[in-house]
């Protein structure tokens, strides 16, 4: 679905290496969550033990509080007193709360990013709620982040940028082989130098010049389709992109676009039918690129990486283009800076819109809907949310068809992951989410949003239900 955006891209990338904050850790609401206590309980005496009233854990054997290591599932846990007391997942607990170091680790480094964010966490906790100095550090163990929390409260934070030696680039050989194409024909349709641009978070290119000829450019593209490709019928495509009889490769033609058609100088933006983008799905078809004239300037803008895209120009205070590609299952929106696009180098960096539409959008929010999620074992819903311009969630919306209480959503993630999940389960939850929060207080994953949500019951969307 594509929604009207008007709104300029507000803020930089972390510009301020130092920032006071007034960001709170709220302890874990086990009040408002106490009914999944219940749920668990039930699978707890698979292992021989329960939770009493007060919530402590006894033997079902003895009836007995449980005191020192206790094998639960394969896993040795401290008690004292009926509650963990040391050393569980990395982490230190203390009458059943959080209370000393929780030192967390990654198996792996964000490989697939330039920047990554960090492998391993060295964070304190006091009385359930961070407290003290929060670091977050590289392979090479520099700190990269930084915090100071005073009972739940962060008084500071500090990013520390670390020069990388490699910069790795999500660019698929497929896609440099689709963008040289693109760019060689923008040469020839153009009296200027062309400027490649890739965004390395969308895969979508940007190419930017001058004096370019578009029907030049449609004469070239339209001669470059039929030489490569054969133009055939649904009764005569076969399946498969190619046969052994004819190397060239079959495409389906694009019923809605006249291969004959003009442009006009006057044009502002056009459409495109680009000579190497493909939407494939029991056939293939040609899709479409997009072009903005800014006077003699013009901006170029496609992609390899969707199925299909398409754009809108907005002005705000500043004029933005927003690139929306289709994914199938959703869609993707990312909005550009016209005057960035202008002044970039070879790379660039783009605003990422959540959901496959944006409503309510204001200089300080928006209000995404059909955002797809996923269990943390697997499984996806759709959700809406309110986000400001960092993508931090301000508010977590209860929309869809299937509603339910909190705690009985945070025990379908945990079955997501475990067949017969139990209390130490949720408590490995618990400390994700708490140091997911010590890290960003205000959160951008639903999950860690949904743990604070307002009320004991929320909305979600599942279209097969």
């Amino acid at each position: 679905m594509k929604s009207k955006l008007f709104i300029i891209f507000l803020y930089s990338l972390s510009s301020q290496l130092f920032a006071e904050s007034n960001h709170y850790v709220n302890p874990w609401p086990d009040n408002k969550l106490k009914d999944i206590e219940i749920i668990l309980n039930e699978n707890d005496k698979n292992f021989g033990i329960a939770k009493n009233k007060d919530g402590q854990f006894i033997s079902l054997k003895t009836n007995e509080l449980l005191n020192g290591n206790h094998e639960i599932d394969g896993i040795s846990y401290p008690f004292k007193n009926g509650l963990l007391h040391g050393k569980v997942y990395g982490a230190t607990y203390r009458k059943g709360q959080l209370h000393g170091a929780i030192n967390e680790y990654r198996t792996y480094y964000n490989g697939e990013y330039s920047i990554p964010s960090f492998l391993y966490a060295s964070l304190n906790f006091a009385n359930g709620v961070p407290s003290g100095t929060q670091n977050w550090y590289d392979p090479s163990g520099n700190i990269i982040e930084t915090a100071f929390y005073k009972n739940g409260k962060r008084v500071s934070y500090k990013k520390i940028f670390q020069k990388t030696k490699v910069q790795y680039s999500n660019e698929s050989d497929y896609e440099n082989e689709q963008a040289e194409v693109t760019h060689k024909f923008l040469e020839i349709c153009s009296k200027s130098k062309i400027k490649r641009i890739f965004d390395d978070r969308s895969h979508v290119y940007i190419y930017t010049g001058s004096d370019l000829d578009p029907n030049c450019l449609q004469k070239e593209y339209s001669s470059y389709r039929n030489n490569k490709y054969i133009i055939t019928t649904y009764e005569d495509y076969g399946w498969g992109r190619s046969t052994e009889e004819n190397k060239n490769l079959k495409m389906y033609p694009t019923d809605d676009y006249n291969e004959s058609i003009f442009f006009s100088k006057e044009d502002t933006y056009i459409k495109i039918l680009s000579p190497v983008k493909e939407m494939c799905t029991e056939g293939c078809y040609f899709e479409y690129d997009h072009i903005y004239f800014f006077g003699e300037t013009f901006v170029y803008m496609t992609d390899y990486y969707g199925y299909y895209s398409y754009t809108s120009l907005e002005s705000f205070s500043d004029l933005v283009i927003n690139y929306s590609m289709s994914m199938m299952t959703h869609h993707r929106t990312y909005m550009y800076s016209v005057q960035d696009i202008l002044n970039a180098g070879q790379n660039i960096s783009s605003f990422y819109f959540y959901g496959d539409a944006q409503e309510e959008i204001t200089k300080e929010s928006y209000t995404s809907t059909w955002e797809k999620k996923y269990w943390q074992g697997g499984g996806a819903l759709w959700i809406s949310t309110k986000r400001n311009y960092k993508n931090e969630i301000l508010e977590l919306k209860s929309w869809g068809n299937v509603c339910d209480s909190l705690s009985n959503h945070i025990f379908w993630n945990l079955y997501s992951k475990n067949d017969f999940p139990n209390s130490l389960h949720y408590e490995y939850f618990k400390i994700e989410i708490m140091s997911y929060l010590t890290k960003q207080p205000a959160p951008k994953w639903w999950l860690a949003a949904l743990v604070n949500y307002k009320d004991n019951q929320w909305c979600y969307e599942n279209p097969k239900m």
